[in-house]
């Protein structure tokens, strides 16, 4: 008896010495015209992002083709009022975008414990999207898309290679 209570207790110190395990929650959306205060665009896109509790990073990628010009700036704007529509304020910037009409675009930002919190719970309820503007006519915005949780890893698999068919369809139009 006195070994399985020591063994026990060994148990419990050991899990209580180990970290929370962390949590990546990650977002897919398609980018178009609609839900734009000039919805005309014919561009296209795609964007993941990944938030990352153990370290309060979002990963952020993205894709897209066909923007009015080549000098897109985009961002994630939180939190609207109604889910799956209309506009807020800026989030989290993306600079600098590559100065392409067609184009991909990685990074990771590093945020404040509150700014994640924030930015994740507007993305989980739905009312957070990415947004890229081009100067002119779409300086209101040109594609958006509303954030998405992926459902499961097979279905993550399948975005990640439409994004990878939009970078290499990007790349291959800027060498032609």
């Amino acid at each position: 008896m006195r070994f399985h209570t020591v063994a026990a207790a060994a148990a419990l110190t050991f899990a209580a010495a180990m970290p929370a395990s962390a949590v990546t929650t990650i977002f897919f959306t398609g980018l178009t015209s609609a839900g734009e205060p000039v919805p005309t665009s014919t561009a296209t896109g795609a964007a993941i992002v990944s938030f990352d509790d153990a370290v309060n990073t979002v990963t952020v990628q993205l894709s897209w083709q066909g923007l009015a010009n080549n000098a897109p700036f985009g961002h994630i704007h939180c939190c609207t009022t109604v889910p799956g529509a209309g506009s807020s304020p800026v989030a989290l910037n993306f600079t600098p975008l590559p100065a392409l009409a067609t184009g991909i675009y990685s990074n990771v930002f590093a945020l404040t414990p509150s700014a994640f919190s924030s930015l994740l719970a507007g993305a989980s309820a739905g009312r957070a999207y990415v947004n890229i503007h081009t100067p002119g006519l779409y300086a209101g915005g040109e594609i958006r898309g509303f954030l998405a949780p992926v459902p499961e890893p097979g279905t993550y698999a399948m975005m990640l290679a439409g994004l990878g068919v939009l970078g290499w369809a990007a790349r291959r139009r800027r060498a032609a």
